[in-house]
């Protein structure tokens, strides 16, 4: 999504929940769900039937059993239609043909969803190296916010959403931090409670400057939550340290439970960032919880954006 830092946070009306009925998107559904249900939202099920690229040239025989297996997709559609609607939300159903991520954003260019709801698995090998995945593809090119479900999501993270906190991760970058309106949003659907996280090197972690520097991140994170949300949830104002961000986030994610994380990524950032380790989706890949991502234009030249 490329984000206006002067823009509101939107709502979420209509959701649109891309599955390609394997485990992560299988996992995913239950979130669409409970986010369909918090928001009071529609949702839109897409399914992408790819077909072979050569199947001019295919025997008969093949060419039936790829319009049985189209079939098999059309009734996992209509038995996910069905589970929504039995959970109250209404939802309406699509299956397309071609390239799984391109579809998706043609379905979004048309479309005025509000928000995208993905399942990813862990890639492996050279998958991860190229950041090959339909969720990544996603995730750098859509026009609304992207909800991603990583591999370690359990189902459990979604139970207590008032209980458990809302996760808003800053590096206190001016053109991110204003993704906290839409944490704000999330907190206020769901009477989650928000907790604003900045990550500091381990160098810091002992010596003078110990206390007197998380001190003022802290209160350069309670500035942020006034400045830029227009939500008043209650508030926890965090710092970690860790030399390595995605994994401290993560894991404060996971000691405090936390059901979602949102981050404001620069959009420079992810296309310049086809490296294993790039922190926005190591984070999504290794988090206990989904991850909402809204992407702002860069200000800076691509080899010099940051971000989380």
């Amino acid at each position: 999504m490329q984000a206006s830092e002067n823009e509101t946070a939107r709502t979420f009306g209509r959701i649109i929940f891309a599955s390609d009925f394997s485990e992560a998107a299988q996992a995913a559904f239950p979130v669409a769900l409970r986010v369909c249900t918090a928001f009071k939202a529609s949702l839109s099920i897409l399914h992408v039937f790819e077909y072979p690229k050569a199947i001019a040239s295919e025997r008969r025989g093949q060419i039936l059993e790829l319009d049985s297996l189209k079939k098999v997709a059309l009734i996992s559609l209509e038995r996910l239609r069905t589970t929504a609607k039995q959970e109250g939300v209404t939802c309406e159903t699509t299956m397309s043909t071609g390239i799984p991520s391109l579809t998706i954003l043609k379905a979004l260019s048309h479309n005025k969803y509000d928000l995208v709801i993905l399942g990813t698995s862990d890639p492996h090998g050279f998958e991860r190296i190229v950041f090959g995945s339909t969720a990544e593809t996603v995730l750098r090119e859509a026009s609304c916010p992207v909800l991603t479900v990583g591999p370690h999501v359990t189902d459990q993270a979604m139970q207590d959403e008032c209980k458990s906190p809302v996760l808003f991760a800053t590096d206190f970058d001016h053109t991110t931090t204003h993704a906290i309106r839409y944490a704000g949003v999330f907190c206020k659907a769901t009477q989650s409670p928000l907790h604003c996280l900045h990550v500091l090197p381990e160098t810091l972690e002992s010596g003078t400057p110990s206390q007197i520097v998380p001190q003022i991140m802290t209160e350069a994170l309670h500035h942020v939550a006034i400045e830029k949300s227009s939500a008043d949830p209650p508030a926890i104002y965090s710092v970690t340290y860790g030399n390595d961000v995605a994994k401290a986030i993560s894991e404060y994610a996971r000691q405090h439970r936390a059901w979602l994380i949102v981050l404001g990524i620069q959009r420079a950032s992810i296309l310049a960032s086809h490296v294993p380790d790039h922190i926005a989706y190591r984070i999504i890949t290794e988090s206990p919880c989904s991850v909402l991502t809204i992407a702002y234009a860069s200000k800076l030249h691509p080899h010099q954006a940051t971000c989380l």
